[in-house]
């Protein structure tokens, strides 16, 4: 048992070190969901007229760039991976908005600069990093993300999802986060 929790922590510590590589890296590029990348080309296409696009529907992230532990004493920051995939194995899904926001619902940066097509089956993502001080940490604990897409016609909801990750001395947290579908009501 001893060896599978130093397995376990030494893992962990792994991925930290991987995902403040990864902080450190990312400091450079704009935060938002980089279509220039090669596996980002491969997984987007060109977009259809919007005259074609007869669904268009809200999903809602919730986000977390820090955590509080101890009754609220120690705040712990985080970094995520937050991925979009289109699960339709055969239509389109147009990305038309990502916008991030902070606990105070105000408008942080958005990630998506221009709409995009993802392919059927299909996944894109965009680091946030944990050193991202002007743009990650200012999500706090109520950060969120609202996504705008559309498509030709029914589809499954994508699912977006944020990896988060982050450590307190020797402790190491992580957690998936999921999207919903915003539903409207009268």
């Amino acid at each position: 048992m001893r060896i599978n929790m130093t397995f376990g922590a030494a893992l962990c510590g792994m991925c930290l070190h991987a995902l403040l590589g990864m902080a450190a890296q990312a400091a450079d590029n704009p935060l938002r969901f980089d279509l220039s990348t090669e596996r980002a080309k491969a997984a987007t296409v060109a977009n259809p007229a919007d005259a074609s696009l007869s669904i268009k529907k809200q999903s809602y992230l919730p986000l977390y760039s820090s955590v509080a532990l101890g009754g609220g004493a120690t705040t712990v920051h985080l970094g995520a991976n937050v991925t979009l995939r289109n699960i339709s194995t055969d239509q389109p899904l147009v990305v038309t908005s990502a916008r991030y926001f902070d606990r105070a619902g105000e408008l942080v940066t958005e990630l998506a600069t221009q709409a995009f097509t993802l392919k059927p089956m299909a996944t894109i993502e965009v680091f946030i990093p944990i050193t991202e001080q002007s743009v990650g940490l200012r999500g706090g604990r109520g950060g969120s993300i609202l996504l705008e897409w559309a498509a030709q016609g029914p589809v499954p909801e994508p699912i977006m999802e944020a990896l988060v990750l982050g450590s307190s001395g020797p402790a190491s947290f992580s957690f998936i986060s999921r999207s919903q579908p915003v539903r409207m009501t009268q």
